[in-house]
């Protein structure tokens, strides 16, 4: 069940039961009983009483759960931080469409900025990698041999490192300058997901079979293989730093791994459905993760937090990427948009309208002045992106 969110001009569960934000579960009872000795329909005869009662119960059943609150404050949080972004004299956000970039002959799987040049790359379902330079034109591509590609990530010195799973392989190439290297290896039926760490050593893959491995990107040496997973192995992400591994599940959690070990940290489990995408801010701060129930929930990694719930799109998301400020996060999804998000507290959620088909993909570059977005439609479309501090 996904809980309701009120608008900047209409009370909250709080207003409701006319409690603070910071009440306790005694105060909470004594306001339910209060108001329900007032508004129920056995004592008021009234028409409206029936729907006080019913949102009064709503309001109690949701407050007085510590998940369902807990839920519900970053899901307000998130409402009215919108709302009032929209009434903002400056947003903390500025898109400008710059080019659509065609080339592709088949839907681009993933996208990926060089951290020196800001130079772009793109792979497509045929595994055909295209450079593109600044004026929007094709620098050169690269057909990446066997397998499929699923995810790419650029790196310094025109290298880049593609991966993607086929029949019961995980198939990983690196690319250096015009030398492509690949191995088959990490035998494992049926991987539903596939990650490249932040400096290209290593690549993990989840499978349905509730299998988590991650090996060595130039060697193919395993570094372990794990299958503590309880469901479906469905989302899987690095952080920038290489040293954390998350991994998303069909039974709604997250579970947090040392990347390099594959020991056990942390769980999150504070989730409603099917985990679809998973993304770590730069600075490991926070984690974001996106839902079946086409939520994103932000939690802090230095507690297990919730910090906010996101509701925006109408088709379940399948990328997600931050922006380097760390606060700034966009997210891709089958309805064709792309979003971008706050994860700290302040103004600046936006969705825009980019194509009729769904996005797979979504990245920034390194400076944070670039957003790329592709997907089913073929084309890759290059933002400008100004961001000032997220209060605006």
């Amino acid at each position: 069940m996904l809980l309701s969110v009120t608008t900047a001009n209409s009370p909250t569960f709080y207003d409701v039961l006319g409690v603070g934000p910071n009440v306790d579960h005694e105060t909470l009872r004594k306001a339910y009983r209060r108001l329900a000795q007032k508004h129920h329909p056995d004592v008021n005869s009234s028409p409206d009483a029936h729907e006080a009662m019913a949102r009064i119960n709503e309001a109690f059943e949701t407050l007085i759960d510590a998940a369902k609150r807990e839920e519900y404050d970053a899901l307000l949080s998130g409402a009215l931080e919108t709302a009032a972004g929209s009434e903002a004299p400056k947003s903390p956000v500025i898109i400008k469409l710059l080019k659509r970039l065609t080339g592709h002959k088949t839907p681009v799987y993933s996208i990926s900025f060089a951290p020196d040049s800001g130079q772009l790359l793109s792979v497509g379902f045929d595994n055909e990698v295209i450079w593109w330079n600044e004026d929007g034109g094709m620098l050169k591509q690269t057909k990446l041999e066997s397998g499929a590609v699923s995810v790419l990530r650029a790196f310094p010195h025109n290298r880049a490192v593609a991966a993607g799973a086929t029949e019961s392989h995980v198939n990983v190439w690196s690319i250096d300058q015009d030398r492509v290297t690949s191995w088959r290896g990490m035998s494992e039926e049926w991987v539903s997901c596939v990650a490249i760490s932040g400096d290209g050593r290593a690549v993990a893959a989840g499978s349905v079979h509730h299998h988590l491995k991650v090996c060595d990107s130039e060697s193919g040496s395993a570094r372990f293989a794990l299958r503590s997973h309880d469901a479906s192995v469905t989302a899987v992400a690095f952080s920038y730093d290489g040293k954390l591994l998350a991994s998303g599940t069909a039974d709604a959690k997250v579970i947090i791994r040392d990347a390099i070990t594959g020991k056990f940290l942390h769980s999150i489990e504070r989730l409603r459905s099917v985990v679809t995408a998973i993304a770590f801010s730069q600075d490991s701060h926070y984690v974001a993760v996106a839902g079946v129930d086409l939520s994103i929930r932000v939690f802090r990694m230095s507690d297990g937090v919730l910090v906010k719930m996101l509701y925006g799109h109408g088709r379940p998301i399948e990328s997600l990427a931050f922006h380097p400020n760390g606060w700034l996060f966009a997210s891709g999804s089958r309805d064709g948009t792309v979003g971008l998000w706050n994860a700290t507290k302040g103004v600046g959620n936006v969705r825009i309208e980019v194509s009729s088909r769904p996005i797979s993909c979504v990245a920034f570059s390194a400076d944070g002045t670039r957003l790329a977005a592709s997907g089913q439609d073929k084309v890759v479309r290059l933002f400008e992106i100004g961001a000032k501090s997220p209060t605006g």
